[in-house]
Order: C-alpha cells, then structure tokens, then sequence
C-alpha cells in the first residue's frame, strides 16, 4: 500500500519521498514495473537517485544470494536487480552463484524464451562478471548445439578457470555449456559439460546427450561422450581431455585457432 501511495505521489509530483528505506524501493520499483510507469523506473535508476538507489538496494541485499533472501529477490523487476549487479560487486560465494542465479531469476521472471533470451543476453548477461559470460558462441537451430572456443581462451583457463556460454532451450528446458580447466590427482584436465537450469515444478523424461569434437585431421566431428539421465533427473553431463594433449603445438583439437564443438540434447517424453 505504501509502494502505491509512493508511485501515485511520483505521478503527480515528479518526486518520491526522500530518505526512502531500501525495502520501500524495492517494492515502489515492483509497483512501477507491474503498471509501466517508466518515468518512475527511470527516475529510481537515473539522474538524483542513481547513486541512492544503487547503494540502497546493494546494502539491503550485500548478502544477496543468501537463503534469506532468495523468494524476495525473485520478485524484484528487472531494474532491481540491475541495479544490484551494476552495483560494486555483490558479496556472494563465487561468480558461478551470481550467474546462476540470473538464469533462474531470468527464467522465472520471463517464460517466453525468445523474450528471455532477449533479455539476457542485452540488459542481465552484460553485468554478470566477464570471465563467466566471455567468448562461448552458440549456435542451436534445434536440440543440436554447435559452439567454438577460441585457443587463446583455453589457454587462458589455466590452472582452474571456467566460462559458460549463455543459456538455451530445448523442448522447454534450459541448459548452459561451461568449459574449465580442473586438477585431479596433480594432472590438469580440460574439461566440457552440459549444465541443466533448474526450472521449478518441470517435469521431463530420460534426456540424451551427446558431445562430439571437430577434429583437424578429418575435419568431421568425432563423438567424446555419450550419456543417457533418467526421467526429472538434473544432472551435469561431460567429458575431460588432458590439458597437455589439448594445447599441444600439434594439437588436433584446434582448427584455425578455435575448438569446434557440438551437443546433441535429445528429451523424450515420460512414459
């Protein structure tokens, strides 16, 4: 009541109150969104109030992934959490956090997925930190993917780096793709997965992946791993190449300076 009270004085004012409580904010931007009243989401984002609402907004939510906050954030209109990640970087458990929890916000928020993916890739994906959103470009016609990776990406991703590309659909589901660079048993691996969103409340049957490399000898893709979940099943498929193997000089992953990848993501009905 007193986000609408706050919306309809800025309608007839221009103004809002000064000194607004940072919950306050958050709901007359909600208010704002739900009826269209750019002028007043512009007016919370720009000009006299940029800096207050950024720093109000990323005060109240400096913890802004944590259990406490989760169903309030996923109310939060699109200049809210813009807002938040324009501001300096959330406090938060890792980068990985931050972007998963834009693909779900993103998901929950906009079902239409030309709508979403519209909405990431222009206004969200640009303020999630670089090196989780840099260089993995898709290609998906249908429920096949290709996507390249550039060599001096790969190299970059040593000792233990990530990136991920933006998200997809198939049939209804969203995926990402992430490539990283991890240790095991003092060996470093290259290694390539296929990462499901979570979509609360979906339900799907057994999905079949496939993940095949170009390679430079053939020029034909040459099937890695194949892998078959069961019915409403998340889980991460992939596979791992040695490090030394894929960055050799004469490596036959690379063709002009880019890894060639593509994915086979096959979802069949339940039974």
């Amino acid at each position: 009541e007193r986000a609408f009270k706050e919306l309809l004085h800025f309608m007839y004012s221009g103004k809002l109150t000064p000194a607004i409580e940072p919950t306050l904010l958050v709901d007359i931007l909600m208010a704002a969104d739900k009826f269209e009243v750019v002028s007043c989401m512009e007016h919370c984002l720009a000009a006299t109030l940029t800096k207050t609402a950024k720093k109000f907004l990323a005060q109240w939510y400096k913890d802004f992934l944590s259990t406490e906050f989760q169903d309030e954030l996923m109310r939060v209109p699109l200049a809210g959490i813009q807002a938040i990640l324009s501001s300096n970087r959330p406090r938060t458990a890792s980068e990985e956090s931050i972007y998963d929890f834009v693909l779900r916000w993103a998901r929950s928020q906009y079902p239409n997925s030309e709508e979403r993916d519209k909405i990431l890739s222009s206004r969200l994906l640009p303020l999630v930190p670089l090196s989780m959103t840099d260089a993995i470009r898709i290609d998906h016609p249908s429920n096949i993917v290709n996507f390249t990776i550039n060599r001096d990406l790969c190299n970059n991703l040593f000792p233990l780096g990530t990136v991920r590309s933006v998200p997809f659909n198939c049939e209804g589901l969203a995926f990402f793709i992430s490539a990283c660079c991890k240790e095991k048993e003092q060996l470093q691996f290259f290694n390539l997965s296929i990462n499901m969103i979570e979509g609360k409340g979906a339900t799907w049957g057994p999905i079949d992946y496939k993940i095949e490399v170009m390679t430079r000898r053939s020029l034909e893709f040459v099937t890695k791993h194949r892998h078959t979940t069961p019915p409403n099943t998340r889980q991460t498929v992939g596979c791992k190449v040695p490090w030394s193997e894929l960055m050799a000089d004469d490596s036959t992953f690379f063709i002009d300076g880019k890894l060639h990848v593509r994915v086979h993501v096959k979802i069949s009905q339940q039974a």
